[in-house]
């Protein structure tokens, strides 16, 4: 408690006490009222009043009043409103920005005032405002026209890239969320921060079909109907069929009636006309006239080829068709129908393959197999010399068979079964030894040199030599001398190189001189 106030009487008597002594003849006397004792219990109700009191004028009129709110990631235009409600001037409010990735551009990053305290409206307010992202700082630029629609959202929105715009538009060529193409202005790829300015197109895809009035096209040609749709961006879809009246090539009926509507895109069945069927009977049995009269019938317009084959079937008539029996084709088509030869007939007499090649019998037989029979062939008679057949390899004999190696009993005379056997023996050459034939031999230079060789050269080759002897007097102007010769071959003369065989005629000329002959000592000389 404070200390109780002095009273005026004190203080004077304690003023006089210093003062000097002729002062104090002056009687000063203190007259002291006694006191009134209060109750304890009254003054502390009254101290607790008076404090009560002085608090509440602190609060009603002194203390702050105003509640602080958070403002972090609101707007400075909430921070405004509110201080408009509660009568603060907005010069105590101020607003530092910066650079912020956490934050939007215009939002509080902080504040001075915590959350719940409270203010004075002269109070001075901090805060801490976003310009968000840095515009100036470098981003790395990815590969864009292999991103997806929602890869470059994710791209934008994670580095803030408020100045990346993306348009969707169709395309036939580029799927959906693909992206077509994109424009970056005025810098590089590698000068890329996040104020620059870049468009990218990306695919819608296909744009959605539109609607489709359907034309008639019954008894038209097919033609026509594919300008159409090609003009309505519409798929056709050609279905042929027969049909007895409405000619080949026009079209019977649509899927979509005309006048309806149909979606660009969609398709458009024509019925179209194959013009009218051949039906194809069952032709198996028929005969060789039962098949040209159908042939010959003008509504049975198919191209007929045949193919022959041995069988037991009267000869002519049809084994086997290649369309099925009740099917209807169109005029021309291929009918492919296997036409029995009956059986193989191997001779027409009885010596038809005696002296010919066995590899010509065999060549019958592939042939006859090839057009269906089964018919085997082989020398089982075995081989022997045959001077009739003297040339190996002839047949000497055959004889035909059944499959069981029993013997026909008409033989090779009639047609023959189509898994028979032939056997047939065959030659390995004459059998009387042929003459030799003389050999050839050149005369060659030692013959022609002397009479004795030329003996011994006729006598070796069998050669009909003829010897006459001319005197060197009678062939005078010849040029031969004593013992030469001269040989001749039908009147003319012969050199070294002329060949001669066996049975051949020579005329040679012997020169003899007759001086030597009438005088032997001359003759010893030489």
């Amino acid at each position: 408690m404070a200390e109780p106030k002095k009273d005026y009487l004190s203080s004077l008597a304690s003023e006089i006490e210093k003062k000097p002594d002729s002062f104090k003849e002056e009687k000063v006397e203190r007259i002291v009222k006694p006191k009134r004792s209060m109750d304890p219990k009254i003054m502390i109700g009254a101290a607790a009043a008076l404090i009560i009191a002085i608090i509440g004028v602190y609060f009603l009129f002194f203390a702050p009043k105003i509640k602080v709110e958070n403002f972090v990631g609101k707007t400075t235009n909430d921070v405004g409103i509110w201080a408009k409600e509660n009568g603060i001037d907005t010069k105590n409010i101020v607003m530092n920005q910066v650079y912020s990735m956490d934050y939007d551009a215009d939002q509080i990053i902080s504040q001075n005032k915590k959350e719940g305290s409270k203010i004075k409206k002269d109070s001075t307010l901090i805060f801490e405002v976003s310009k968000g992202a840095d515009p100036d700082e470098k981003i790395e630029f990815p590969d864009i026209k292999n991103m997806t629609l929602d890869e470059i959202n994710d791209w934008i929105s994670k580095n803030k890239l408020s100045k990346v715009k993306v348009n969707t538009v169709y395309s036939d060529t580029v799927e959906k969320d693909q992206v077509i193409s994109f424009d970056l202005k005025s810098v590089n790829e590698n000068n890329f921060t996040r104020g620059t300015n870049l468009t990218i197109s990306v695919s819608k895809g296909p744009q959605p079909a539109g609607e489709v009035t359907v034309d008639d096209f019954v008894k038209k040609e097919v033609s026509s109907a594919e300008a159409w749709a090609k003009s309505k961006k519409v798929e056709l879809e050609i279905v042929e069929v027969y049909h007895d009246t409405i000619a080949t090539g026009l079209i019977v009926s649509q899927s979509i009636e005309s006048g309806k509507t149909m979606k660009q895109g969609d398709t458009l069945t024509l019925t179209v006309s194959k013009g009218k069927a051949v039906k194809v009977p069952q032709l198996v049995g028929y005969t060789k006239d039962q098949l040209e009269a159908w042939a010959a019938n003008k509504e049975n317009a198919v191209s007929i080829v045949k193919k022959e084959v041995y069988s037991d079937a009267p000869a002519g008539s049809v084994i086997s068709q290649s369309i099925k029996a009740g099917s209807q084709v169109d005029s021309g088509t291929v009918l492919e129908l296997t036409i029995s030869l009956y059986m193989p007939q191997l001779q027409t007499n009885s010596r038809e393959y005696l002296g010919k090649d066995y590899l010509a019998l065999n060549a019958w037989v592939d042939d006859v197999n090839y057009r269906g029979a089964s018919i085997t062939a082989g020398a089982w008679d075995g081989e022997e010399c045959s001077d009739e057949y003297p040339t190996p390899g002839q047949i000497i004999s055959y004889h035909c068979m059944a499959n069981d190696g029993t013997d026909l009993p008409h033989g090779c005379d009639r047609p023959l079964p189509l898994n028979a056997k032939i056997g047939y023996k065959k030659s390995t050459g004459g059998c009387t030894p042929k003459p030799e034939e003389p050999k050839e031999v050149q005369i060659g230079l030692t013959p022609l040199g002397s009479e004795a060789a030329m003996k011994s050269f006729c006598d070796e080759n069998k050669l009909a030599c003829s010897f006459t002897y001319v005197s060197t007097n009678d062939s005078a102007g010849t040029g031969k001398e004593d013992g030469q010769i001269s040989v001749k071959k039908g009147g003319e003369p012969v050199d070294p190189n002329t060949t001669v065989k066996a049975g051949d005629a020579l005329s040679i000329e012997v020169f003899y001189n007759p001086d030597k002959l009438n005088n032997p000592d001359k003759n010893d000389e030489n």
